[in-house]
């Protein structure tokens, strides 16, 4: 019985102390200690030095002494209890793992008892049910832990993506806000208000791909009556072309007016708007048209755009014109064209987001739409004019999503009043 409590002992702190680990000092020290516990009783087993005096009992059964040393050995029993119930408390088992401090303390309560009084019978059973109680705790580690700790798992995974879900949210809300506000800021630089010239009439629109984009037009009216218009295609889209886009339009809407000849006054831009462009990889198409209802002439000069259409009786011819694009190379040459007018003629000035918006087949609108359009409806005002053309274009490419900026203006010619 001494050797059975011995073992019984040790047996509940290793129990105990794989759940709740001690140092590995202490550890060492414990175990060094349990093994040699283990070897004194081997040797006293050995040497017969256990039971001593055995004989017939009064009742009929066998009794038997216990050497001191033997006691003495088996009191380690209840250091090893102690140590297991120190563990116990110290960790709060209560909380986590119930059925083993259950049964830690039915095994510890047993021994005392059989100590007191060794001749209880139900000892035998009651060790079980502290075993059993134990037995659960590992079976529920086992099984039931390991799905406890992936569904904490996933409610700790599920709370983490949910952050960053509301964090994702709350940038783009600010991104929206963002753009939006950038959106109103480059709607202001366009024109709100059409001039009213004699013999001149003018509408224009523009459509971005994304909130903002890099396409613009401008008027401009000259103190002798003529009426510039000024179209202009950054190359991106996006924030980057729009910043571009305002650079542009402030550069010439600053020196309109110091030159007269178109030309001079693309050399002028590009050479103020190159340094920065160039460095950025980045450049303006542009061009320039001069209207002079009086005189029934055109100024033109162009740097990388869409030559203009010209509408006269029914035929659409192009305003031949080229030139680079600005910033696209420093000190580069642009030349006017003047083009001859007669009252009823209509101009079109046109963006590359117009001749190159796709449909879902990927089929280009191309310029023999543009030509077919303007054709068909050149003669109109210039308002119904740009809504034909820009309602053909999106009929055509019907629910796919636009990839450029568009813009359209268009100039017509009038009788003198």
């Amino acid at each position: 019985m001494a050797l059975g409590f011995a073992m019984l002992g040790v047996t509940l702190f290793w129990f105990v102390e794989s759940f709740y680990p001690l140092g590995r000092r202490a550890r060492l020290v414990l175990n060094l200690l349990a093994f040699v516990i283990y070897a004194l009783f081997v040797v006293l087993l050995l040497r017969n030095e256990i039971v001593t005096d055995v004989r017939r009992g009064t009742d009929g059964g066998i009794d038997f002494g216990i050497t001191p040393f033997a006691t003495a050995l088996s009191a380690f029993h209840y250091l090893f209890e102690g140590i297991a119930l120190v563990l116990l408390v110290r960790n709060a088992a209560w909380r986590t793992h119930r059925p083993l401090l259950i049964g830690a303390l039915i095994v510890t309560v047993t021994t005392v008892a059989a100590l007191l009084s060794p001749a209880i019978s139900v000892q035998t059973y009651t060790i079980a049910i502290g075993a059993l109680f134990m037995a659960y705790e590992v079976v529920k580690q086992q099984l039931f832990s390991p799905m406890v700790q992936l569904n904490q798992h996933l409610e700790a995974e599920v709370e983490r993506r949910t952050t960053e879900l509301a964090q994702s949210l709350e940038v783009q809300e600010r991104v929206r806000s963002e753009l939006a506000a950038a959106r109103t800021i480059q709607l202001s630089l366009l024109p709100h208000t059409t001039p009213t010239l004699p013999n001149i009439k003018v509408a224009g629109s523009s459509i971005p791909a994304k909130e903002v984009g890099g396409d613009f037009f401008a008027y401009h009216t000259y103190a002798d009556g003529r009426l510039g218009v000024a179209v202009g295609d950054v190359s991106g889209k996006g924030i980057p072309a729009a910043l571009l886009m305002a650079l542009a339009l402030n550069t010439f809407e600053t020196l309109v007016d110091t030159y007269h000849d178109q030309g001079d006054l693309l050399e002028a831009c590009n050479l103020s708007l190159a340094p920065r462009m160039m460095q950025s990889r980045q450049n303006a198409a542009f061009l320039s048209v001069v209207l002079d209802g009086r005189n029934y002439e055109a100024q033109v000069a162009n740097a990388g755009l869409i030559a203009p259409l010209l509408w006269r009786g029914g035929q659409v011819q192009y305003v031949e014109s080229f030139g680079l694009p600005l910033g696209a190379m420093h000190g580069a040459s642009y030349t006017e064209q003047v083009v001859a007018l007669q009252p009823g003629d209509s101009l079109l000035l046109v963006s590359d987001g117009i001749v190159e918006a796709m449909n879902g087949g990927d089929e280009l609108w191309g310029f023999e739409r543009l030509e077919a359009a303007f054709r068909a409806h050149g003669g109109g005002e210039p308002v119904a004019i740009v809504d034909a053309l820009v309602g053909a274009v999106r009929g055509f490419v019907g629910d796919v999503a636009q990839h450029d900026d568009m813009t359209v203006v268009a100039l017509q010619i009038c009788p003198p009043c």
